[in-house]
């Protein structure tokens, strides 16, 4: 395969709010979270993604004693003095499910089937096959994908859905089985998911201090959006062949996944504000079933 012989679906959730920061807006909200172009879903992009995997592999193969030069060849040197491409491709980091606000619990986490659909599109390209069908509810209606849910009508934010009985729906054992972090997830229309993600997202007000007087600096207010903790969000990695020119002994497809899965194979930090505790996430690798490597 032209992205890696090695292949991985991972998982991020997570445990603090994450800032993966778009630039400066002329709204309310002065540093925008980003978002899909044409869905204006919340995600993370990849450059940001591969940074923040290779900066927690150099720390953790330093500690371990790996040689220096390991984290170039897996994933491209960065001076001039040599060019070649690295070993690891990831994409962006994509929502799977959103934490809101409910009266049923603490809160739920909602996705919708446009998320669901290119999920399971992406879980087929790693040969999985757990989920194999979506139903569409109706606008104002959910479907409990996870948990119990006793009530016929639930509160998400200020908006009401009502259950809908649908014995049809076969995604209940995969989330089951991969995600327990998650208690409560309602399948909601697109249109309700679409509103929440845009609406119910985190933002705090920052300010910087004046040393001398020990006050608020003029100007500095200003209003930071964040993915709420408790988000899922999820991105593909590929594992090729290093491609450093001129090396007697080079590390195979399976060699790179597994140095790069083990070392993160717990947290990983995405995002800025790393200084106030913000983007840590709890890292969980999926594997394909025939895949030489496994998942964490």
């Amino acid at each position: 395969m032209i992205w890696g012989k090695e292949k991985r679906i991972c998982l991020l959730y997570a445990i603090t709010p994450v800032h993966a920061g778009a630039g400066q807006a002329l709204k309310a909200v002065d540093l925008p979270i980003q978002r899909e172009r044409h869905t204006a879903w919340p995600m993370v992009q990849a450059s940001g993604i591969k940074g923040a995997i290779r900066d927690w592999c150099e720390n953790t193969w330093q500690k371990n004693g790996f040689d220096k030069d390991l984290a170039d060849r897996i994933f491209g040197p960065q001076g001039e003095d040599e060019h070649f491409a690295g070993a690891v491709t990831v994409t962006d980091a994509r929502l799977l499910l959103f934490p809101v606000r409910s009266n049923v619990a603490p809160f739920v986490h909602v996705t919708c089937p446009a998320v669901l659909k290119r999920f399971r599109e992406e879980l087929a390209l790693l040969g999985q096959e757990g989920l194999k069908e979506i139903s569409l509810p109706p606008v104002e209606g959910f479907i409990p994908l996870k948990g119990e849910f006793s009530e016929e009508k639930i509160l998400l934010e200020d908006m009401v859905v009502k259950k809908e009985n649908n014995s049809a729906q076969k995604n209940v054992s995969w989330f089951n089985q991969n995600i327990s972090a998650a208690e409560k997830i309602a399948l909601v229309s697109d249109e309700v998911f679409g509103y929440l993600v845009r609406t119910a997202t985190e933002v705090q007000a920052h300010i910087a201090i004046d040393d001398a007087t020990g006050t608020a600096k003029e100007g500095s207010l200003r209003y930071q959006e964040y993915l709420p903790a408790d988000s899922l969000l999820y991105f593909l990695a590929f594992f090729a062949e290093e491609r450093k020119p001129n090396k007697k002994s080079k590390l195979f497809a399976n060699d790179v996944a597994n140095l790069v899965t083990n070392a993160v194979s717990t947290h990983l930090q995405i995002g800025g504000d790393f200084t106030l505790g913000k983007g840590i996430c709890r890292v969980s690798w999926i594997a394909p079933k025939a895949s030489s490597g496994g998942a964490s």
